[in-house]
């Protein structure tokens, strides 16, 4: 006899509890799990900000051996609710003004539980059926937002760096054709092929050069101007010296919405440059591409129709949960090139539709979940235009913070234009009367002021009253405020910068 067969058989009954199996069942844990996480959600998410946890308080907290045995559902959530519920940022939380954490739309955050139960991993159409056809609409209406003809495609990422990713595969492939897939880059262009960004770009564009395996010294950082806009002339310049140095120019990435400041490269120019030049064109406008669904502010994102690419992310200013970033393109055929391949597991002759459209074809990602869902409930519910005054209501309270910021002296703002819901300034503090020592100024008085920066937000942050982080631009500590919040009202851009200034005058003698 096989020695598999003396083995006793698994039995289950222990686990049945735990395995929720019954409607019976689950519908009572997640009756209570959803009353629960409602009441955390319009509760304690909007009382404190952050709990104040330290790195090492939460270390203590979740530092536990792996479970031999199981507990009740109800006892995990409870566990749940005084951990993770407890300490978490409360992204609900009216001042909360982070880098790019959304308050989620609720009816975002429910079409999550759908998508979980339903489980299709939207990369094989047989995987997936009706969420392929589903995320092929929304394809559909990006890029028509975009501008892009009917021949447009897309696929939807994990985020922003993905799709990057994506965006300079393509740019490689059409510069090498599509042997480089195989071969990968030629000797004789090996370490000689650029892509050119400004100097505000995000960190994923070197990191996809590295993944590409171009390198991140491929990356040329094109000076920007005292707007922190991408300079035209500048590029132009770049490219007319790399090429006579024997350099192969292959993209150029414009940003429109930078990380730091939220500024908006000058697209059309740029887009101009990269035709005559026959590059790639791509724009990041992970962040501002929320501008094409706008009533009032989309002429900021003029020029972006001419890209051959663009990414945007959904998650981060149109209020979706975390993740759903995406990739959009002029020319689909072009992307499908870049990522084509049939294993023989998925081959289309042995199946009933041997027309199915397989994102696996279109992305470096095969399993993934179904991501499309929660921005289709979306803008089946809010529409374009409901979506579109959500974001100029965050634009609006970000002007509200740059008026107030601009008439306080207490405050200095970063001189930029704010083209999207980004504020940077930072909290200035005459000397105390009595003490010696340099003006901001000299450098020692710059230190100073930059300790005083992380001081203010260190304190804030632990109190919970509001979170906004710090970011260093040429050398300066600013505070970041992003607004992507659509509850946000201006008594809560009043009431923090009163805090600043309240915490900046206690602790200016101690910076």
């Amino acid at each position: 006899m096989h020695p598999i067969a003396k083995r006793r058989p698994v039995r289950l009954s222990r686990l049945s509890k735990g395995l929720l199996g019954s409607r019976q069942a689950a519908g009572r844990f997640g009756r209570q799990l959803l009353r629960e996480t409602l009441g955390h959600h319009f509760g304690l998410g909007l009382r404190r900000a952050y709990s104040g946890a330290t790195v090492e308080e939460l270390d203590r907290l979740f530092d536990e051996p792996l479970p031999e045995r199981g507990q009740a559902p109800a006892a995990v959530h409870a566990r749940c609710r005084a951990t993770l519920f407890r300490h978490s940022m409360q992204m609900s939380h009216p001042r909360i003004f982070g880098l790019f954490n959304p308050s989620p739309l609720p009816i975002a955050a429910f079409a999550e539980l759908p998508a979980a139960f339903l489980n299709q991993s939207v990369d094989a159409w047989k995987a997936a059926p009706a969420a392929t056809h589903l995320e092929k609409r929304l394809i559909r209406w990006m890029t028509d937002l975009i501008g892009f003809g009917p021949n447009a495609f897309g696929v939807f990422t994990s985020g922003g760096g993905i799709a990057n990713t994506i965006a300079l595969k393509m740019a490689r492939d059409r510069a090498l054709g599509h042997a480089a897939r195989a071969r990968g880059v030629p000797a004789r262009w090996a370490g000689r092929l650029r892509v050119y960004a400004s100097d505000q770009a995000h960190f994923s564009i070197g990191r996809s050069l590295d993944i590409l395996g171009l390198g991140e010294d491929s990356l040329v950082r094109v000076p920007s101007d005292h707007d922190l806009r991408m300079r035209p002339e500048a590029l132009a310049a770049s490219l007319a010296l790399d090429r006579k140095r024997g350099l192969r120019p292959i993209a150029v990435v414009a940003t429109a919405g930078t990380t730091n400041t939220g500024t908006i490269d000058p697209l059309r120019p740029l887009a101009a440059i990269a035709r005559v030049q026959r590059l790639h064109c791509h724009v990041d406008a992970a962040y501002g591409g929320a501008l094409l669904f706008s009533n009032r502010y989309r002429d900021r994102l003029k020029g972006i129709e001419e890209a051959d690419s663009v990414t945007i992310d959904p998650h981060k200013w149109l209020f979706q949960p975390f993740s759903l970033g995406g990739l959009f393109v002029r020319d689909g055929r072009a992307l499908g090139r870049s990522f084509h391949t049939e294993p023989d597991y998925l081959r289309k002759d042995l199946e009933s539709e041997p027309h199915r459209l397989d994102f696996y074809h279109f992305s470096m990602e095969g399993s993934r979940p179904f991501r499309g869902l929660k921005f289709w409930f979306t803008l089946k519910t809010l529409g374009r235009e409901g979506l579109g005054d959500l974001v100029d209501r965050t634009m609006e309270i970000a002007f509200e913070i740059e008026r107030q910021v601009r008439a306080d002296g207490h405050f200095e703002i970063l001189p930029v234009p704010v083209d999207l819901a980004s504020v940077c300034f930072r909290y200035r503090h005459a000397r105390p009367r009595g003490r010696p020592g340099p003006g901001p100024g000299q450098p020692a008085g710059r230190a100073r002021l930059n300790r005083l920066q992380k001081m203010i937000q260190q304190e804030i942050e632990r109190s919970g009253f509001a979170w906004f982080p710090t970011i260093v631009l040429r050398g300066d500590v600013y505070f970041r405020f992003g607004v992507f919040n659509y509850s946000t009202t201006e008594r809560d851009v009043a009431a923090v910068l009163q805090r600043i200034r309240r915490v900046g005058a206690r602790l200016a003698s101690k910076a």
